[in-house]
């Protein structure tokens, strides 16, 4: 049985947020990175369909490696664009709650920088940055820290979370595009009006469980109260 989670109307102030793939398009730095330094040409947004580059695309890994190093640092870490509707989104959330963004990248610079410059209507004092070093430990900092949900595109994750009581919000990505049960966004105009809006339940009822069901939901994570 998929956990009734309540949700609030607005879901505000408990939740935190992922980086790449939610706020920064880091996909789409990847790709110019490929083009720029390896001529590469041939790679297409929709061809990124694992979360992990190696098991997608026919690249060699050691090339895949050497983009993700430059994607992880100066310069180029700073060139990465936020999603459409993102940086007036979470700058107007920033004035009213403390913004928190939770990361597997393994260290907080230069994403930190790169996110006070994108959101430089917030005060950087009311941002944090955490960054984890692996997707699992997500849930220890959620936990500690009393987030009951949060916005992320990696479905290992997701399930993570919902097994301990968190409840995801996947941001729709071509990575993750397999059933789940869990309430989805397509960008942030949605996940804007989760935030700021009343009377959202119904509309996240209705992408809970995507545009396909978990087969009879037992191929789905274990849930919560199961």
């Amino acid at each position: 049985m998929v956990k009734d989670f309540p949700w609030p109307a607005p879901v505000s102030g408990r939740i935190a947020f992922d980086i790449d793939g939610v706020f920064g398009n880091v996909m789409a730095l990847f790709i110019r990175l490929a083009r720029e330094w390896y001529q590469i040409d041939s790679l297409r947004y929709e061809d990124i369909t694992r979360y992990y580059l190696y098991d997608c695309l026919d690249l060699a890994p050691e090339i895949i490696d050497e983009i993700i190093e430059k994607i992880l640092d100066y310069p180029h870490a700073l060139e990465m664009v936020p999603f459409d509707q993102s940086v007036p989104v979470l700058s107007r959330y920033g004035q009213i709650h403390p913004l928190t963004f939770v990361t597997a990248r393994t260290k907080a610079e230069p994403i930190t920088d790169w996110v006070c410059r994108c959101l430089s209507a917030v005060e950087p004092g009311r941002i944090r940055v955490i960054a984890t070093g692996e997707h699992t430990r997500k849930l220890e900092v959620l936990q500690d820290l009393g987030f009951r949900y949060y916005v992320d595109d990696h479905l290992e994750t997701c399930h993570l979370l919902y097994r301990n009581d968190i409840m995801p919000i996947v941001y729709e990505q071509p990575w993750n595009q397999e059933p789940h049960p869990y309430p989805r966004v397509g960008g942030w105009e949605e996940l804007g009006n989760l935030l700021f809006e009343g009377g959202i339940h119904e509309n996240i009822d209705r992408r809970r469980r995507g545009p396909g069901t978990c087969p009879g939901l037992e191929n789905c994570p274990e849930s919560p109260g199961n």
